[in-house]
């Protein structure tokens, strides 16, 4: 099984087209204040990975994730190693390591929330999709950027608010001390045209034992929709090749 994990803003329907070349049963979760789902009071990324875990099979499954996604995934397989057989992180990086740093992001994001919950989804989606750190390495397609913004106004403002406050970068412990103790076969993947996440996951795969770092070019932060079909061989080719 592979279980694949969206980002910020998206939802389990991210990845069905970029995994059809993957012959492999999927499960797409739909995270917390993304869709129908809620975000409950309280939650952070330790109880979300606890919950993923305990319905993960027990023979384990293959984990993707990007951005966000990426996060949980990878602590997911530094807290439950034995569930995760191949692990696939997508422009992510293994937390902020400045305590300073990690607050500012807090306050930062504490920041969206409010406007999500004072000025509704579409002022924020406005901002979002202007984010310079988003912007592809080409312009997205008419018809894309409106599939896009289409499946980012139909979250829940609340929700997304608190999934900022309890997912967002700054809610992450420190990873990168944790890092060279992952056993399983690891993907590291990022756009060519995100330099500062090229930066990050090259420094992850040092860190990594055997692990595997691959630049997309002509891609940003969003690899997944801006080159869909190589993202999609690269995952496919990585599982069917990476041993157990």
């Amino acid at each position: 099984m592979l279980l694949a994990l969206h980002g910020y803003t998206e939802n389990d329907q991210t990845w069905r087209e970029v995994l059809a070349p993957v012959e492999a049963d999927r499960r797409c979760e739909l995270l917390p204040g993304h869709g129908w789902k809620p975000c409950p009071p309280g939650l952070g990324p330790d109880a979300l990975v606890r919950a993923l875990a305990a319905r993960l099979p027990e023979g384990g499954s293959d984990v993707l994730g990007y951005s966000m996604g990426g996060r949980i995934g990878l602590q997911l397989a530094l807290d439950h190693p034995s569930l995760v057989r191949r692990l696939i992180l997508i422009s992510c990086h293994a937390g902020i390591r400045d305590l300073s740093q990690r607050a500012a992001r807090r306050e930062r994001d504490e920041h969206l929330a409010q406007m999500l919950e004072e000025d509704g989804i579409g002022p924020f989606v406005s901002w979002w999709q202007g984010n310079p750190a988003l912007r592809p390495a080409s312009p997205l397609s008419r018809a894309d950027e409106e599939s896009l913004r289409s499946i980012r106004l139909n979250h829940d403002p609340i929700g997304l608010a608190g999934a900022l406050r309890s997912l967002g970068a700054g809610a992450f412990d420190d990873l990168w001390p944790r890092l060279s103790g992952l056993g399983m076969p690891t993907l590291l993947v990022a756009g060519a045209a995100d330099p500062s996440y090229c930066t990050h996951m090259a420094e992850m795969a040092g860190l990594i034992p055997g692990s595997r770092f691959t630049v997309i070019p002509t891609a940003g932060h969003a690899v997944h929709r801006e080159q869909q079909e190589q993202l999609g061989w690269n995952i496919a080719s990585f599982l069917a090749g990476s041993g157990r």
